[in-house]
């Protein structure tokens, strides 16, 4: 009987390094398919983030220069990248692989966000955000003007603030989501728990000019470090992805919405995973919409089977479809999501194949057909290699991420893949 078993062992290990091996030449195969887009980020770059609408496609990153950290950006049209700006300067920075800032343009106007600390505390910072606004007219030239370091939030106090997410809201303004730690001032980042110490979800209008409004809280009780996201739908419904957290340690993605005329909903559940665990597993949910529809993709760990799952939903509708399953091998999560139709959405990930940690893209349907998964990219399960960002630019997914090589400094990578490859 041990032979047999042994056999049998060797047999299953045998198989399993052939398809690895197979799966491998067909990411190498894959990645011939995939542009790579020289980009304006220097040496000592990293936490790209993008946005892209009608006039193309902006990326923001993070350079580090002689112990100074800046906040840049740049416009992709046409092909080719036009002048980088730099939003803001400082060496006073909370700068991290997971919480980063965000980018979003709303008729010409640039709004970014930074994380300041404010106080000696490991997790002690606070938003500041930062507007460039450029007024378009035909008989003029472009008049630019800056306003910065708005605080995003009022509370005034030592806590951990963060993991912004923003999105154009109306003709001109802008909606925002963060993290707020207000209620746990005083606390370890390990110790949020129990009544009023918990990290809480709000959110706010931008407008035009600056001014933050309808500032309020969304959730008072959220996992401490996962990303949020937002979208804003065509019928200006707005629509908010995170992490809750129970009293139990559940951490399963919520969903909220927001519309004139009810106002906000309460959050629901998304996937229903019931995953129990201790600490932040630093995954947040990745969200988008097309019109009224939307998708979320998120990563879970429960029941030791790490995977990363994506579901449709509908705007007037409180329930997501039945979730599909994306990762084949075993993944980190690391997800990002654009909608490319009412029905359809491209969701990137990373995964392991042997001893290679890919990052891999699928188009998936709403019916839950699939096409080939697209290998971009090789990278790094170390978490400066961060989270890879996607956008759709006309027909075509742009891919932007950290590269990092031992014995070399940082660097951002974009990638290009055309539809039809998916």
């Amino acid at each position: 009987m041990r032979i047999i078993l042994c056999f049998l062992f060797i047999v299953f290990f045998s198989c399993k390094k052939q398809e690895e091996k197979r799966e491998l030449v067909e990411a190498d195969a894959q990645m011939e398919l995939v542009k790579t887009i020289k980009n304006p980020a220097a040496l000592h770059s990293q936490t790209p983030n993008l946005f892209a609408n009608q006039e193309g496609l902006w990326m923001s990153w993070l350079n580090t220069k002689d112990s100074t950290d800046f906040l840049k950006f740049a416009h992709y049209k046409n092909g080719s990248w036009k002048a980088t700006s730099t939003a803001a300067s400082g060496n006073d920075w909370f700068v991290n692989w997971a919480d980063f800032p965000a980018i979003a343009i709303n008729d010409g106007s640039v709004l970014t966000n930074i994380l300041q600390k404010s106080d000696s505390g490991a997790y002690t910072y606070d938003i500041k955000l930062n507007l460039l606004q450029t007024v378009m007219r035909p008989s003029m030239s472009d008049s630019i003007s800056w306003k910065r370091n708005i605080f995003l939030h009022d509370d005034g106090t030592k806590s951990e603030h963060g993991f912004v997410s923003l999105q154009p809201y109306g003709q001109k303004s802008f909606y925002a989501v963060w993290l707020d730690g207000r209620n746990t001032a005083g606390m370890s980042h390990d110790s949020h728990s129990g009544d009023g110490g918990a990290m809480t979800l709000r959110g706010a209008i931008i407008s035009e000019n600056g001014d933050i409004s309808r500032e309020e809280e969304l959730d008072h009780r959220v996992c401490d470090c996962c990303q949020t996201d937002l979208t804003v739908t065509k019928d200006k419904q707005i629509i908010v992805a995170y992490r809750g957290r129970s009293e139990d340690e559940i951490r399963d993605i919520k969903i909220k919405k927001w519309d004139e005329a009810s106002g906000w909903s309460g959050p629901f559940t998304v996937g229903n995973d019931n995953w129990k665990i201790a600490g932040c597993p630093v995954n947040g949910p990745a969200l988008a919409s097309f019109n009224n529809e939307y998708a979320v993709a998120w990563f879970s760990g429960a029941k030791e089977d790490p995977k990363v799952q994506l579901a449709f939903g509908k705007g007037g509708v409180n329930e997501l479809d039945i979730p599909i399953k994306i990762n084949s091998n075993p993944t980190m999560g690391r997800i990002d999501l654009v909608m490319i139709s009412s029905t359809e959405a491209v969701v990137s990930w990373i995964e392991d194949i042997g001893d290679d940690t890919l990052i891999q893209l699928l188009k998936v349907d709403r019916n839950g057909s699939k096409g080939e998964v697209m290998t971009v990219a090789k990278t790094s399960t170390a978490r400066a290699s961060g989270f890879p960002k996607l956008a759709l630019n006309d027909k075509n997914i742009v891919i932007a991420y950290t590269l990092i090589e031992r014995g070399l400094p940082s660097r951002i990578e974009t990638k290009m893949v055309t539809l039809d490859a998916l």
